[in-house]
């Protein structure tokens, strides 16, 4: 039914990967070895759960996600994540800003011009994203 040599070779890449780097959601946190991730009603806390302590916080996921990563895995790019984080924060405040412009306005060079501008912040919020999502899946 199952071959043998198949089954050792999963048992051998089961066991290689620290599972404590794997994240887990619990509750409303999303923990990484021993860092903890909790949304707030400003962006998203970082806690180090060994030194009881809160080490930053940001405004996405992703770029919390990608802070913890290069913790663990001794990357020291905090300053690009930080930078990358609040362009996708700007961008995405604008992308809102200009959708309600188009929803809302009568005139018509305004509702396109705000088109136009909407693409450009929708297309910058997910090339952040993008970079963002390369530190955390490589």
């Amino acid at each position: 039914m199952i071959d043998e040599n198949l089954l050792k070779q999963l048992e051998e890449i089961v066991n290689s990967v620290d599972l404590t780097v794997i994240p887990y959601q619990r509750g409303n946190s999303i923990r990484i070895k021993h860092f903890v991730i909790r949304k707030s009603k400003h962006g998203y806390l970082i806690y180090d759960s060994q030194a009881n302590k809160q080490v930053t916080s940001y405004y996405s996921k992703a770029a919390a996600v990608a802070h913890v990563y290069c913790n663990v895995n001794r990357i020291q790019d905090h300053d690009r994540i930080k930078r990358l984080d609040d362009t996708l924060s700007k961008h995405h405040v604008d992308s809102l800003f200009y959708k309600n412009t188009v929803q809302t306005t009568k005139d018509e060079l305004k509702r396109s011009v705000a088109e136009l501008r909407l693409d450009i912040a929708l297309h910058d919020t997910q090339d952040a994203k993008d970079q963002l999502e390369y530190y955390i899946l490589g």
